[in-house]
């Protein structure tokens, strides 16, 4: 019996090998189909994939053997045939071959006096192992059936790419979800800690504004009145930056059922809507398989605009939502100021600045939420647009996926 030599990248060999962490995995059907669709074709009794480890021949999988997870790597066929990737091995009868005519396996079982080994080649050019089909009787394979195994073990080689993408993914996904939550955590702290200072200004121009005796004059009020209203802007925008940022790690495990008549009677004891206003909705009462939450800020946010930069005495907010195969659709209508043509894609940009100065309320915009709504309907499959007649109203039209 002779030895298999040692490929002279071995050490190449093996860490690309480790990198595909297919040593010592469980069974998988798609492995098994294959080996068993090669000793079908090639009409074998014994078929297997084979692992050349640093000292062992484990087997992903195998039929008409009885080998548990492999051989020791001197005793093995395979490990000859890895020595020549581009080559199938062919073995006609073992017991006229020096290499293998006294080997354990050919005298004893499972008596192999037939091999054909199709090394696993990755597209570095290292063989991993083989697809190989084995017999007890000396025999020959047709050219198709060479051409078959081949393309068996080209779907192998393509398996193991992907198991590995897969993981690789997985651990990306991993990776960058702890990162996110890393960066939210320190959002929160910074947030803090500029917030802090804001309310401490609205305090103190509170404080001077309420006494009595401070003695200010009209202009130094006003100042202090600047002051204060400028921290309060700075504190809505560390609050709107946050509600942003967070969407960049938003994930659709949360999604939930829900009709639309629930989804309506969360949003409206959160629109606080002003006397002056009318909540009108419609559409099917059909179970809604999205995140609820993510439902809301979206809605909540057109319908806040709706009320803070409507320029009527007697507005009104109109919601409709109807299906289709793919897609929920929904819109959302109010009889405001209506959006300049021109800026239709500016308003959805997060320039923390705004297009339509100051609300009803006198308090001026960030910017910022339209472009969170249009990032969590994109991440929810969905898009977004607008239509609007200024001294009319405007209305968004977006759709979600099911």
């Amino acid at each position: 019996m002779q030895l298999a030599a040692i490929p002279q990248n071995e050490h190449e060999r093996l860490t690309t090998l480790h990198s595909y962490h297919i040593l010592d995995t469980l069974p998988e059907k798609d492995f098994d189909d294959i080996v068993a669709i090669a000793a079908q074709i090639c009409g074998t009794p014994m078929s297997h994939i084979s692992i050349i480890d640093k000292d062992r021949n484990w087997l992903k999988s195998q039929i008409g053997l009885s080998l548990g997870e492999g051989t020791p790597r001197e005793l093995s066929f395979c490990a000859h045939a890895i020595n020549h990737p581009d080559e199938i091995m062919l073995v006609p009868d073992s017991t006229k071959d020096d290499r293998f005519h006294d080997n354990p396996y050919v005298v004893g079982a499972p008596f192999v006096n037939f091999y054909a080994g199709v090394p696993l080649v990755t597209g570095g050019g290292h063989a991993l192992g083989t697809l190989c089909v084995l017999d007890t009787e000396p025999r020959h394979l047709s050219e198709t059936q060479l051409a078959s195994l081949r393309a068996l073990a080209n779907q192998v080689v393509s398996q193991l790419e992907l198991r590995k993408k897969n993981r690789e993914l997985a651990l990306s996904k991993f990776a960058i979800q702890e990162i996110n939550e890393e960066l939210e955590k320190f959002a929160h702290v910074v947030a803090h800690d500029l917030k802090s200072p804001c309310n401490n200004f609205i305090g103190l121009a509170d404080i001077l504004l309420a006494d009595a005796n401070n003695n200010l004059t009209e202009d130094s009020k006003e100042i202090v009145n600047y002051i204060s209203d400028s921290a309060k802007q700075l504190k809505q925008l560390i609050d709107d930056i946050l509600k942003y940022s967070k969407t960049l790690n938003f994930s659709h495990d949360s999604t939930q059922d829900y009709s639309f008549e629930q989804l309506m009677q969360a949003l409206r004891p959160m629109l606080q809507l002003p006397d002056t206003f009318e909540l009108h909705y419609h559409g099917p009462n059909a179970l809604i398989s999205v995140s609820k939450a993510a439902m809301l800020q979206i809605l909540l946010n057109f319908c806040t605009n709706a009320i803070r930069y409507n320029d009527k005495e007697h507005g009104t907010i109109n919601i409709l939502f109807s299906e289709e195969t793919d897609y929920y659709v929904f819109s959302v209508a109010d009889n405001g100021r209506g959006i300049h043509e021109a800026d239709f894609e500016r308003i959805f940009e997060p320039s923390f600045s705004t297009l339509k100065g100051t609300d009803r309320f006198n308090t001026l915009g960030q910017g910022i939420g339209l472009a969170t709504v249009k990032r969590l309907v994109n991440k929810l499959g969905g898009e977004i647009s607008i239509t609007s007649k200024l001294g009319e109203g405007t209305t968004f039209h977006f759709t979600i996926a099911k």
